[in-house]
């Protein structure tokens, strides 16, 4: 660790003024004015050889002083295992160094990914057993091959996607190797501490690097140094798992997989979401867990420290079950119901905080709070020529006015209906996962295509959110632009065969239960719309801004008397009627369009 010290400490800063030479930048212009504005990601371009170094010194150590200190035979073993991880190492540090550099395509690099993985199980360094887990205590030798070179991918990638401006990959990864290397230690394990030594030996120095000097704060690790510590932490992950029993206690595996195991969920999360909403998968964006921490509300200074905290929690569980025996299995069901619990308490809270955020836009926009103040007269006339008269008193604006339409119910009434709202639909997910899952195969089944549909639409104050619905139409349904899902009537040619009939007996409607769960919808309210339309119908009636105040519905007021609406009359009386709603709502309104939702589901009604 010592060796990899200094050697980072010497070798980084220069590496890093020769990358911004000039011939790295991403930018040609950049290029011909010599400007270091772009973001570097050749950080981690010496991790490879200052790995190399200090492993070299490491081993060389026992000639040095003598074979009685260090067994002869393990030094032996320890060097032979050494070279099959340089190897690989190797391999993902060119191909990553040239993906920095120039550019490689996801095949180039996913192939070379899983040739270093196969090097593992080839070496007979592979998982066997789940050691327990779900009743698993024996493999087949080629399915703990399979299971070895996916978890070695996995690792690997993770670590690459973590790689992000803020030198947080780096410091788990730095947390990572440190626990790693108190096991190993603890537990006698040679080559263990040797690896996790030398990769403290980069890690550390480069965060320190990125915490305290800002010129390294627009410097990331980059594919060559993030593959290279991927791969690293994939050998003593899978070495540990290999000596539970041996020279360490049983269930080495969940010891292991609680270090890591909360980059690896995010990850899977963040993979999940772009999957789901369209988007390159391996094109980093701003959902991962320290964007959604920032998001929460936390400062971004303490975020990686918050972050840390978690990441400890579950190692440390981890680690005490463990040690006192307890079943794996429960285990594992822990960690996943603690994992879930924590995302979801995050996604509250950044609704709840992105709520509060559009709620001052919207107030200072149209509510009546943005006039009680009595704001200049210029004021006022920009705001009535570019929004209408809405939010103003009719002491403030003389003419045509527009009368202010408050919530009809009180605080207390909104926060019982929320509650309400988030029990029903909590058991409501769980009653109708049958059904979730006989629509979601009937789907599949017709055309091959995603069976869950997502649609950006304006939800409280104004707030953007995803609403989901089992998808009834065809693939390319709004080739032409933005189309309204009944305008084609009940024949509409868009249609699949399956989405007619779940969409005459509203059951793609299910995934909604979702939206009410996570607070972006309510069981009864408007139904929310896409901010296309909004603005044609904002164009005719500007009080459509009113709806703002409450959160929209699975089912509304006007959805019972004026059915879907495929035109802008048909849009217009129905925002009559919601304003209706709006101002009259109440519990016993609710029941009532409850009630009357589902008499007309029963007998069939078409709305």
């Amino acid at each position: 660790m010592v060796v990899g010290f200094i050697a980072s400490f010497l070798v980084l800063p220069r590496m890093r003024i020769f990358s911004t030479s000039g011939m790295f930048f991403h930018e040609k212009a950049d290029i011909d004015a010599k400007k270091d504005t772009s973001v570097v990601e050749l950080g981690g371009l010496a991790m490879l050889p200052i790995l190399l170094f200090s492993l070299c010194i490491c081993l060389g150590i026992p000639k040095l002083i003598g074979e009685d200190v260090i067994s002869a035979a393990k030094v032996e073993r320890s060097g032979l295992r050494i070279m099959q991880v340089i190897a690989g190492c190797a391999i993902m540090f060119i191909v990553g160094l040239k993906n920095d550099i120039h550019g490689t395509s996801t095949k180039a690099k996913f192939l070379a990914l899983f040739i270093s993985a196969c090097m593992f199980p080839v070496s007979m360094l592979q998982v066997t057993d789940l050691q327990g887990v779900l009743g698993v205590y024996e493999m087949p030798v080629w399915v703990g091959a399979v299971v070895t070179v996916l978890l070695v991918m996995y690792i690997t990638e993770t670590v690459a996607l973590l790689d992000d401006i803020d030198g947080l990959g780096a410091g788990l990864t730095t947390i990572m190797g440190g626990i790693f290397f108190c096991v190993s230690l603890n537990f006698d394990f040679l080559l263990g501490t040797i690896v996790s030594a030398a990769l403290l030996g980069i890690t550390i120095p480069y965060s320190i690097l990125k915490r305290f000097f800002p010129k390294w704060k627009k410097t990331i690790i980059g594919n060559a140094g993030s593959y290279t510590i991927g791969y690293v932490l994939s050998y003593l992950t899978l070495s540990l798992i290999q000596q539970s029993g041996k020279t360490m206690p049983e269930g080495m595996l969940m010891v292991v997989m609680g270090v890591v195991m909360v980059p690896m969920l995010d990850i899977l999360r963040v993979i999940h979401k772009r999957v789901r909403e369209g988007r390159a998968m391996l094109v980093p964006d701003r959902n991962l867990l320290q964007h959604r921490f920032v998001r929460m509300g936390i400062k971004p200074a303490l975020t990686p420290l918050s972050i840390i905290v978690l990441f400890l929690l579950f190692a440390c569980v981890n680690m005490v079950w463990v040690m006192n025996k307890y079943d794996l299995s429960v285990l594992a069901l822990i960690d996943i119901l603690l994992w879930v619990g924590i995302q979801t308490s995050i996604t509250y809270l950044i609704h709840r905080r992105e709520e509060k955020i559009h709620r001052k836009e919207w107030n200072m926009e149209y509510g009546r709070e943005a006039w009680e103040a009595n704001p200049p007269i210029a004021i006022i006339r920009r705001k009535q020529r570019d929004f209408g008269s809405m939010g103003m008193p009719k002491s403030t604006v003389m003419g045509n006015e527009t009368e202010f339409i408050p919530d009809g119910m009180n605080s207390v009434e909104r926060n019982t209906k929320r509650l309400i709202d988030l029990f029903f639909s909590s058991v409501m997910l769980v009653l109708t996962s049958p059904l979730f899952l006989l629509s979601y195969i009937l789907i599949k089944l017709d055309d091959g295509g995603p069976a869950i549909y997502s649609q950006e639409r304006l939800g409280r104050f104004g707030r953007p959110f995803r609403i989901y619905k089992f998808r009834s139409m065809r693939l390319d349904a709004e080739k032409f632009g933005p189309a309204l899902s009944h305008a084609g009537g009940e024949d509409d040619p868009r249609l699949t065969k399956v989405g007619k009939f779940l969409r005459s007996h509203h059951l793609d409607e299910l995934p909604q239960l979702w939206n009410v769960f996570c607070g972006d919808m309510a069981f009864i309210g408007y139904r929310p719309e896409r901010k296309f339309f909004i603005d044609q119908i904002m164009e005719h009636d500007p009080r459509y801004a009113f709806l703002y105040q409450i959160r929209p519905g699975v089912t509304s007021y006007a959805t019972l008397y004026n059915g879907y609406t495929d035109t802008m009359e048909k849009m217009l009386r129905r925002l009559n009627y919601d304003l209706y709603y709006l101002e009259h709502r109440s519990f016993w309104f609710d029941l009532r369009i409850l009630w009357l939702t589902f008499v007309n589901i029963i007998f069939g009604k078409k709305f």
